[in-house]
């Protein structure tokens, strides 16, 4: 039952062999002080597919925020992604940005979305990530909803139910790794200050390579769900900390654009500088 903390669990099958439950406890705070999380409820789905980065090639750019900024391609992913060596591992990140506000994207069929996430590993280590976010729906009729979610992928996701987004809200995630198995998570919606913080252990392993902030065109049941025209996403005041304790932002990250299969660019993202940037949508 619920009252101040809620404790759930779930057992995962990996190659037909039981591993140890992924286990989380929930907490909600309203304007800072600590809240009865009973209206809360986190609906489990199958794995979302965010980690299912496709790339479509690299290059290096040339950006203001710093030279080595290099720009790929994705099938999916539009936004920064930073990288570590095994040495000195993403130890946190946190992101703030506004949940996306969508139109509908002309001559495609409804329902249409984004999702904008911040998460750990998915790139360079693509065998899992750790990641919270918000989705946003656009339907035929051009009405909009929205909610917030986490996953450990290739774990499931979770909706969380009962955290009110909208369009245009301005949300912070921040990931705090305890462990490469266990991590806190604290997803904020801060227009409306309302916090949820979970509590997670026995995820799957991280490798900490990487640390991303982005917008995405997500599969849901191995398909790839259509990608909706949206309002300019900027991520500020965001970054990383590594295991050292060293501070990372966005110069020298990989700047990811979704790329369409007749080469056509269907967003990008844009640096602007340390701690700022931009993806816009080219729909």
């Amino acid at each position: 039952m619920w009252s101040f903390a809620r404790a759930v669990a779930l057992t995962s099958l990996v190659a037909s062999t039981v591993t140890a439950e992924l286990s989380f406890v929930a907490s909600v705070q309203q304007e800072g002080q600590d809240v009865d999380a009973s209206s809360l409820d986190f609906v489990r789905v199958p794995a979302l597919g965010h980690g299912k980065h496709a790339p479509r090639g690299a290059h290096r750019g040339h950006h203001k925020a710093a030279e080595r900024d290099a720009i790929s391609y994705s099938s999916n992913w539009c936004g920064a992604s930073q990288h570590t060596t095994p040495s000195d591992g993403i130890a946190s990140v946190v992101g703030y940005f506004m949940v996306p506000d969508l139109t509908l994207r002309p001559g495609k069929p409804a329902p249409q979305f984004a999702a904008a996430w911040v998460g750990i590993d998915g790139a360079e280590c693509n065998t899992t990530l750790l990641q919270a976010g918000v989705t946003t729906i656009v339907n035929s009729n051009g009405g909009q909803s929205a909610s917030a979610w986490w996953e450990w992928y290739p774990e499931a996701a979770y909706t969380i139910q009962g955290l009110k987004v909208k369009p245009g809200d301005w949300m912070a995630v921040t990931i705090t790794t305890k462990s490469a198995s266990s991590a806190t998570l604290v997803i904020t919606n801060s227009s409306q200050g309302t916090s949820v913080t979970m509590e997670i252990n026995n995820g799957p392993t991280l490798c900490r390579r990487d640390a991303e902030w982005i917008v995405e065109d997500f599969y849901d049941s191995g398909e790839q769900v259509g990608l909706a025209n949206f309002a300019d996403v900027w991520f500020v005041d965001s970054g990383a900390t590594t295991v050292s304790g060293r501070n990372v932002g966005f110069d020298g990250a990989t700047m990811v654009h979704i790329q369409d299969e007749d080469g056509h660019v269907l967003c990008s993202a844009e640096p602007y500088d340390n701690t700022n940037f931009v993806i816009v949508s080219h729909l």
